[in-house]
């Protein structure tokens, strides 16, 4: 990588977390043509749904949903996107030190400035969105040094008076918005982030269950706004004194 380039890495769970909880940034930052954007991505999803009617078996699940990822990633502006080989909803049975040296050894390649992780809720509070979180914030107290890029750590979340529910259709833990210290706000990306939910057919009856009218093409209620709470940074004297709009407020 460059190193004038600036970099995201983002450290999500299943398919469609990129795009439920950061789809706005991805497609925002692509657009600033000099950040380079990483997700690694723990599962396949393979305890998800097939779709209705089933579009694969669930032996094919797997790889089906890893494609449809690679495909969501494609349109919002992923350049690099890398699985590991968890299995889903049993990620928090792994320990926390065998899942940070994932999250390092990606750090160690991309040199990231920014992190993007589940906020310790995990927002919906799946076990595994949590477990990621946990090892995330395990990588930045045990195994960063000073030669390291990552200048700062966000946790995705939501407003606590989001009218929202998760995409497994149960009530969504998030932050008040007064707590709240970054909004990536981009209107402009709708259509954009409609079609990387859109590209997870396999999980077309959550997404439309969370977003009603998308798989008609009616994106009214598509979100185009992400929320972070910014978790830790290493920057000397940086105390943002109103919510920040730009991941990489503060470094040089």
């Amino acid at each position: 990588m460059l190193t004038t380039q600036k970099g995201i890495l983002l450290i999500y769970a299943h398919p469609d977390d990129e795009t439920f909880a950061s789809g706005a940034t991805i497609a925002f930052y692509k657009d600033q043509g000099n950040v380079r954007q990483t997700l690694l991505c723990a599962t396949r999803g393979q305890a998800g749904k097939a779709g209705t009617p089933p579009l694969c078996t669930p032996e094919e699940l797997p790889a089906y949903r890893e494609a449809e990822l690679r495909h969501a990633c494609d349109i919002l502006g992923v350049d690099r996107v890398a699985v590991l080989d968890y299995e889903d909803k049993l990620v928090d049975n792994s320990p926390i030190e065998e899942l940070a040296a994932h999250i390092k050894a990606m750090i160690d390649e991309e040199q990231p400035q920014i992190l993007i992780t589940f906020a310790p809720h995990g927002i919906s509070g799946h076990p595994d969105h949590i477990a990621m979180s946990k090892a995330t914030q395990y990588v930045v107290d045990h195994l960063l040094d000073d030669s390291s890029s990552v200048r700062k750590l966000y946790h995705a979340t939501i407003p606590l008076t989001a009218p929202f529910t998760s995409k497994h259709g149960t009530p969504t833990n998030g932050d008040p918005l007064e707590d709240i210290t970054t909004i990536i706000d981009q209107k402009p990306y709708r259509e954009q982030i409609a079609k990387a939910l859109l590209a997870h057919k396999t999980q077309h009856l959550s997404v439309e269950r969370v977003f009603p009218g998308i798989t008609s093409h009616d994106y009214k209620n598509v979100p185009t706004t992400n929320y972070y709470l910014l978790a830790w940074h290493n920057l000397p004297n940086y105390q943002p004194t109103e919510k920040e709009t730009d991941l990489f407020a503060g470094i040089q």
